[in-house]
């Protein structure tokens, strides 16, 4: 297990040990039986110490034992470790009442009993498993708790010995609990009837949210704390482990970013594995060393073994549920949990992992080179949409895409590389883009590094710095390469390239050189679905000083000329269309619009949602714009998720704004202070002032929220018409209630509105609605 310190149960452990609590109270009553299951590190030993305690307190005799660390161990080791201190202390009554013959069936395995007779001979199982069932009858006086941890690391006859007593219980109040960890891939400890009247199965999931917070140490920074909340993913050892290094605040990774190449270092010192045996550790190794996925052959040659020896070292991390297999065919593995893996890497040793490096690079560049398909270095599929999609585990060329995925991780830092090894950096980045920027940004800079390249190499370069916050350099790189220095041929044309370079001009602040971009400055014509969907968002940026009605007839222009058989992009414009009609006061459009884009989200690929997740921004902010913050608060929660797993930094932090947003209108003002936090961290790990800014305007008006204070400057901007619609606004009235009150058409208190948000700087009725109030509250 994991070290660290003894910590207050959560809330679900302390659920889980209740249970536990409750198996004794009724084994008081007649034998009880409990199976209680879990991944490495999440908490089963620690419910059994604590069991163990209660019972021995209350009376009950405590019979607790484990298999030993490492190494090969003897037939009914942990038999032994549970019940030779008892045995050793035990009078002659309880052998009296035991009788010779199973006395001496326990003799051979038993070191307390190494003087009686029969303890030379050769044990028989089954007389052995049938006299440990009487004997746990006899132990206690009062009731036996036996306890058998680690049983995955036993024997055969354990869990024959497990099977009986379920078929055959113990007589008198006998509680048996035995521990094993969860293998992923439907292994199973099969001798073992789980599903027999009487056994009741513990399984220990991974902790709730709060749960998983709360043991996060006081003072960890905020994203360094969401950053190990999401690599731990709710085992409670390993999120100890992680914490422990986190305190000065990690640098931004994401999650695909531990399992290849060299890993963030996470922790100041590594997981305890000291229960592997030193074949399992020198396959771990190899195994980190490699990355995710990896080949039994790759493992064996980075090791240095057989490969029978490798496939025994791969049944051992299996068994131990820290590897399991990747796919349908099962010829490839990876580690159960990214951080493991990038945990147990830096535990093996950099000089061990020098001297393995090129064993590794040997073995991944010949199976990448054993794939089919080959395409040109910088070629790949012919559109944008196609750039986010990863390589398939599974398909014609799945061994080859894999085998690149982990080589391109190594070629970052390699010394000298050849063509095939530019082509699987180059294909590697594209198949990342979305999911991994960062590590695609290495790649590509690694190719360049080479010598000249593609101009495409360099625009999918910016394209990566973009996403993983970098824009700076984005838009040094997009002003270095020069409007006119690409083909119309390339994928996505000229209109591709205007996007993303408006995209990270708006991204950092610079909202009217964005317009410029987007309105063909510098001969990149605008035209297309992505080219709207670009000006609608600029449009709605709140510090752009938000046009709902300019955003709204781009997002529609963007929704008809969507592709049909792209439904992220599709969405994308349905959640522009509908933050704009929320915005402008039109509820009815609005809602028609978030439920169009929550049905396109809902079926599209997680490769394709990564490549639209500014999406869920703007549905969110149209949930909350139409008065359910709680909803939108959801969607905007699900795209922060997604951008902090993918490493899609900047966009994270926009993502936490909304957040904050939606916590603010539904009144939860700390809710919204701690995903500033998140966002000003978010602002000072890309460098990126804009967004600094705009987190600290929001936690400004967080601080008015909670305080009531108005903000009388803005208001103060307002002719009087428009400080009258903003009254009625206010009050909750729509816009077809205000043209009627004031006897004006809808389409000038759209007019009235589209001005209102501009002078207040606000994208939503529910903002000016709250301004308003806090105003009429002071007065």
């Amino acid at each position: 297990m994991l070290h660290q310190q003894q910590q207050p149960l959560t809330a679900a452990r302390t659920r889980d040990l209740a249970v536990l609590y409750r198996e004794l109270r009724l084994a008081a009553g007649g034998p009880r039986f409990v199976r209680l299951t879990g991944e490495p590190w999440s908490g089963k030993s620690r419910l059994l110490r604590q069991l163990a305690a209660t019972a021995h307190k209350e009376g009950w005799t405590v019979a607790s034992g484990r298999l030993p660390r490492a190494g090969r161990t003897r037939p009914f080791e942990v038999v032994a470790d549970a019940l030779d201190d008892h045995l050793a202390r035990a009078d002659g009554t309880l052998f009296e009442r035991l009788g010779e013959a199973r006395t001496r069936a326990l003799a051979p395995v038993l070191p307390a009993l190494a003087t009686l007779p029969g303890a030379g001979e050769r044990p028989d199982p089954g007389a052995v498993v049938r006299a440990l069932r009487v004997l746990l009858g006899l132990l206690g006086e009062r009731g036996t708790l036996f306890v058998l941890d680690d049983v995955h690391r036993a024997g055969p006859e354990v869990l024959d010995l497990l099977d009986h007593l379920v078929r055959h219980p113990p007589q008198g109040p006998v509680l048996t609990v035995f521990a094993h960890r969860a293998v992923p891939g439907g292994r199973h400890l099969a001798a073992v009837p789980y599903d027999a009247p009487g056994v009741r199965h513990l399984a220990l999931g991974p902790l709730p949210a709060a749960d998983a917070r709360a043991l996060l140490p006081a003072g960890t920074p905020p994203l360094a704390a969401e950053l190990v909340l999401r690599d731990a993913a709710g085992v409670p050892g390993l999120l100890h482990a992680l914490a422990r290094g986190a305190a000065p605040g990690p640098s931004f990774h994401a999650t695909a970013e531990l399992a290849t190449g060299i890993p963030p270092v996470l922790a100041p010192d590594s997981i305890d594995l000291h229960t592997l045996s030193s074949l399992g550790w020198r396959c771990a190794c190899a195994a980190a060393l490699l990355g995710d996925p990896f080949t039994a052959a790759a493992l064996a040659h980075t090791a240095g073994v057989p490969v029978e020896h490798a496939l025994a070292g791969l049944d051992e991390l299996h068994a131990e549920g820290l590897v399991r297999p990747e796919g349908a065919a099962g010829t490839r593995f990876c580690f159960v949990r990214p951080a493991v893996r990038a945990l147990v890497h830096h535990a093996s040793g950099a000089g061990w992992r020098s001297a393995a490096l090129g064993r590794a690079l040997e073995a991944l560049r010949a199976e990448a080179a054993a794939g089919t398909g080959r395409s040109a270095p910088g070629a790949g599929p012919q559109d944008g949409r196609e750039e986010g999609r990863e390589e398939g585990p599974e398909g014609g060329d799945a061994g080859a895409a894999g085998a690149r995925r982990t080589l391109a991780a190594h070629l970052e830092h390699a010394a000298g590389i050849g063509l095939e090894d530019i082509r699987a950096l180059a294909l590697s980045a594209r198949g990342g883009l979305y999911t991994r920027p960062a590590r695609s940004a290495a790649a590509l800079r690694r190719v360049m590094a080479v010598g000249p390249v593609p101009v495409e190499v360099r625009l999918l370069l910016n394209k990566a710095l973009v996403l993983s916050g970098r824009l700076e350099e984005a838009v040094r790189g997009y002003e270095e390469t020069g409007p006119r220095s690409h083909e119309d041929r390339l994928p996505g044309g000229r209109t591709d390239t205007a996007v993303w370079q408006a995209r990270a001009l708006r991204w950092s602040g610079r909202h009217a050189q964005a317009r410029s971009v987007l309105d063909g400055d510098g001969g990149l014509p605008p035209g297309g679905s992505a080219a709207d969907a670009e000006r609608a968002a600029l449009a709605l940026e709140p510090w752009a000083g938000a046009d709902p009605e300019e955003a709204r007839a781009a997002a529609e222009r963007a929704l008809r000329t969507a592709p049909a058989d792209d439904p992220g992009a599709r969405a994308h414009a349905y959640a522009l269309l509908a933050a704009a009609c929320a915005a402008a006061g039109d509820g009815e459009s609005a809602r028609a619009a978030a439920d169009g884009a929550h049905a396109l989200l809902a079926r599209t690929g997680e490769p394709e949602r990564a490549a639209h997740l500014e999406a869920l921004r703007w549905l969110g902010a149209a949930e909350t714009g139409l008065g359910e913050p709680e909803r939108g608060g959801r969607h905007v929660e699900r795209g922060l998720a997604a951008a902090l797993e993918h490493g899609q930094a900047h966009l994270a932090g926009l993502l936490a704004l909304g957040l904050a947003e939606a916590a603010l209108a539904a009144g939860d003002t700390e809710g919204a202070r701690s995903r500033i936090r998140l966002a000003a961290a978010l602002a000072e790990q890309t460098a990126v002032p804009a967004l600094a800014d705009a987190a600290r305007e929001a936690e400004r008006r967080t601080g008015a929220h909670a305080t009531g204070a108005p903000d009388t400057s803005r208001l103060s901007l307002l002719s009087e018409r428009e400080r009258i619609v903003t009254g009625l606004v206010g009050e909750g009235r729509t816009n077809q209630q205000i043209a009627a009150r004031l006897d004006i058409s809808v389409k000038t208190v759209e007019t009235y509105m589209s001005r209102i948000f501009k002078k207040l700087g606000m994208n939503s009725r529910t903002q000016v609605a709250h301004v308003v109030g806090l105003s009429a509250n002071i007065r």
